[in-house]
């Protein structure tokens, strides 16, 4: 009885400790895989290309290319180039993030995702597309412009929004 009791505590530890990891991903590994690598450690540049994948914590990024840029060892940011490059974000509390651009950019002091030429971010149910979109995972907060970008016909691209309605409660009756 005392083996499950313990092994029991021991899981909900070791659950608590993955879940406070994700808050904060910026003290995880960073981890990328591309079939090419360039690394210029006195500029502190490292460019890959090909198929590349960079994850940390509980987020990911794919892209064709993406140069990262450290000063003295600490990562500063991260640009993203692709056909589309794509952004994904697993929050301690399971929702999903996530977006695609043609150009991204990450910067790990304030943590936000820049998402810049056709770009689309879904959080949760809601959809958001426009030429520029800035992404604060802090404070959850999503801003989208059309960055003065135009259309095939040449008229003003516009910012499309996609709300989902919130699920009506149901009242338990007796």
């Amino acid at each position: 009885m005392r083996l499950k009791l313990l092994l029991l505590l021991m899981s909900c530890v070791f659950s608590a400790l993955a879940l406070a990891s994700n808050d904060d991903n910026s003290q995880q590994p960073v981890h990328i895989e591309a079939d090419r690598a360039e690394i210029d450690e006195a500029l502190g540049v490292m460019t890959y290309t090909g198929h590349v994948i960079v994850r940390q914590g509980g987020i990911e990024m794919r892209a064709d290319e993406v140069v990262v840029y450290s000063k003295e060892g600490e990562l500063q940011r991260i640009t993203a180039q692709g056909q589309p490059a794509h952004y994904l974000q697993e929050r301690a509390d399971g929702k999903i993030v996530k977006g695609s651009s043609q150009r991204m950019e990450y910067n790990a002091n304030s943590k936000q995702v820049l998402l810049m030429d056709k770009a689309q971010f879904w959080q949760g149910g809601n959809r958001f597309s426009g030429n520029r979109i800035q992404y604060d995972p802090d404070a959850e907060r999503v801003l989208a412009n059309a960055g003065g970008a135009t259309n095939k016909t040449g008229e003003q691209q516009r910012v499309t929004v996609t709300l989902q309605p919130r699920p009506k409660k149901i009242d338990a009756q007796p």
